[in-house]
């Protein structure tokens, strides 16, 4: 887990400042080591977390003669199966190496038989071109911009980009609405117009000025088989098995995260078995409801080095201020300050840590979404989600409360962008569409939402929800929250439900060996269940986030609140109409959190 940058441009001997600005602004993601190359017309920029190859892993990595060079952040698992398959002489011991070999052997087509999770930058000195790409399910960032003189400017976060001085970020109108709509901005865009984000399983290539931006894979259809649970559940587990297996490989320890909640102790039910050492964490706050004991009650049963973290001494207030040099966009998700802070003390006990991420969109772990669409097909008999799309919309009041986002928004407006064409090409105003509450916008000056990325069969069934979900949730919010929150605190982790074979197998199989109207994560339950408590294997899902306490009792952030939504003079209203807002809060409360987000990152990161 690393930090990229670079710079492509005639003659980079000029920006030689500038690629040192891109790398100090991105110490906190490789604090190990860091480094710079310079090609005539390519400068390429690496913080090192070191995890595998300690001695002679460092970066950026040349090739054969130095005709290519690398940087690369991410893990590439399993590297040493593919390494025995290329006719390479291998310098090093690097999962890195592995890349620019399969690179010489393949070219760009190289990464149909790349596994992992990355995001790299590789410069051809021959060809004179550069080629960068992203993992399938965006675990790695990589944002990159054109200058006014036509050259390319890459890093793994915003702040460096900036750095660079090379560009002046523009704010994007439309950004701002997706925000305000969804409390994330997305995988495909950013906050600045001239600030680009390489969506997921994109590569991008750029030469002679030109830039050009492709798709390399895409999800996987429906299977048509016949196949059973059991069967289902007994290839899971293998597939299952192997990826936590895999991602336990490095030159370090590896810890683990572990709930008390289905998918992390899941996780931990195989990660023990390879090291009985295990140490697993949890994160809980004092005098607080939480999911410490059914950690525990994991932790015990596996016979793991447990450790039960708490938030003593943080400073939620001070917390709040830093969320905008994290994240360097608006970013309202709750749980993001919990986030950095179970990061923050994971720290001490290793570089390495698996999480249970992707569980949730993978294996129908929102029922508060999809169940309210099942029993909507139930009653009608419909073959298609149509239905009950519409009908998840108009649920009780009840199940509406229970359906509140981390933001405070009503869960809804999560898919209120998608797209009518792609969803209901037969119907001209779906409730899914009209759902979003378009005054917020309209109100306020800003564009209407934009479309989201959805990848829907001619059946529509549910699992083409999911994959609203996994193009875009998951991207958007999940895995930049822990993205940005562990590498803040020098820290790599590893998802090993995102494992590309056991994610390829998770989205092909039927919806109903996932969800259906009385339980979820079915598949999993069935082929992992056998290996946990019966008290976590048949809980409800808690949610995670920032201590109530704090929020209700902060005089404080009341205070904060004042100063940068309440003040004419904040930096918030250099992006949005002071009445118009003012007025909108008023009318709705439930958006306060939001456009107090928006107001902290306007005022650290955008005051004119």
């Amino acid at each position: 887990m690393c930090g990229i940058s670079g710079i492509v441009a005639r003659d980079t001997s000029r920006y030689r400042d500038a690629q040192e600005r891109m790398v100090k602004s991105m110490y906190h993601r490789g604090p190990d080591s860091n480094g710079i190359y310079n090609f005539d017309n390519c400068t390429l920029g690496h913080n090192r977390l070191s995890i595998v190859d300690l001695v002679s892993g460092d970066q950026p990595m040349l090739g054969k003669e130095s005709r290519t060079g690398i940087v690369f952040n991410g893990e590439i698992y399993g590297y040493k199966s593919i390494r025995e398959q290329l006719q390479y002489d291998f310098a090093t011991t690097s999962d890195t190496e592995v890349i620019l070999a399969l690179y010489q052997q393949y070219g760009t087509d190289m990464l149909d038989r790349l596994p992992g999770m990355f995001a790299f930058g590789l410069w051809d000195n021959e060809k004179q071109s550069f080629f960068a790409a992203r993992d399938r399910f965006g675990e790695k960032p990589f944002y990159y911009a054109i200058t006014a003189n036509n050259e390319l400017v890459f890093a793994s976060e915003i702040k460096a980009i900036i750095a660079s001085g090379l560009i002046k970020p523009e704010i994007d109108a439309a950004a701002v609405s997706r925000y305000l709509s969804y409390g994330y901005i997305g995988p495909v865009k950013t906050i600045y117009k001239n600030v680009h984000s390489l969506p997921p399983a994109h590569y991008l290539t750029f030469s002679n000025g030109s830039l050009h931006v492709e798709r390399y894979w895409n999800y996987p259809t429906t299977t048509t088989e016949n196949i059973s649970l059991s069967d289902a559940a007994e290839k899971f587990e293998a597939l299952f098995t192997d990826a936590v297996k895999k991602q336990m490989v490095a030159d370090v320890d590896v810890c683990a995260f572990l709930s008390g909640g289905l998918d992390s102790t899941s996780v931990v039910s195989v990660a023990h078995k390879v090291n009985p050492q295990l140490k697993t964490l949890a994160f809980g706050y004092k005098n607080e409801v939480s999911e410490l004991p059914y950690a525990k009650m994991a932790a015990d049963m596996y016979k793991t080095d447990h450790h039960e973290l708490f938030e003593e001494g943080a400073n939620f207030e001070d917390l709040f201020l830093k969320l905008p040099d994290i994240y360097d966009e608006p970013f309202s998700d709750s749980s993001a300050i919990a986030t950095y802070l179970i990061c923050k003390s994971a720290r001490r006990f290793g570089k390495v840590a698996l999480t249970g991420d992707g569980g949730d969109e993978l294996l129908g772990g929102y029922t508060w979404w999809y169940k309210p669409m099942l029993e909507e097909i139930a009653l009608r008999g419909a073959g298609s989600i149509k239905s009950g799309f519409a009908f998840a919309m108009a649920v009780s009041e009840k199940i509406k409360e229970k359906a509140k986002l981390s933001t405070g928004r009503d869960w809804r407006n999560r898919y209120s962008g998608i797209q009518r064409s792609k969803l209901y090409p037969t119907v001209a105003e779906s409730a899914a569409y009209r759902v979003v509450d378009r005054s917020i916008t309209t109100r306020l000056g800003l564009p209407g939402i934009e479309s989201l990325d959805c990848f829907w069969q001619q059946d529509n069934t549910i699992n083409d929800a999911m994959k609203v979900d996994i193009a875009n949730y998951m991207p958007g919010d999940i895995l930049v929250k822990t993205d940005r929150a562990a590498m803040a605190n020098s820290l790599e982790l590893r998802a090993p439900f995102l494992d590309v074979n056991l994610a390829e197998f998770c989205i092909s199989m039927p919806g109903n060996l996932k969800i259906d109207d009385k339980a979820d994560k079915i598949l999993l339950r069935e082929a992992m269940g056998k290996y946990m408590p019966e008290k976590i294997l048949k809980r409800d899902k808690q949610g995670f986030g920032v201590s109530r306490t704090h929020w209700s009792e902060s005089t404080k952030l009341q205070k904060m609140y004042g100063d940068f939504v309440h003040d004419k003079q904040s930096a918030l209203y250099n992006i949005l109409p002071y009445k118009e807002t003012s007025e909108l809060l008023a009318d709705k409360p439930e958006l306060i959190h939001q456009f107090f987000v928006l107001a902290v990152w306007a005022n650290k990161k955008y005051s004119i």
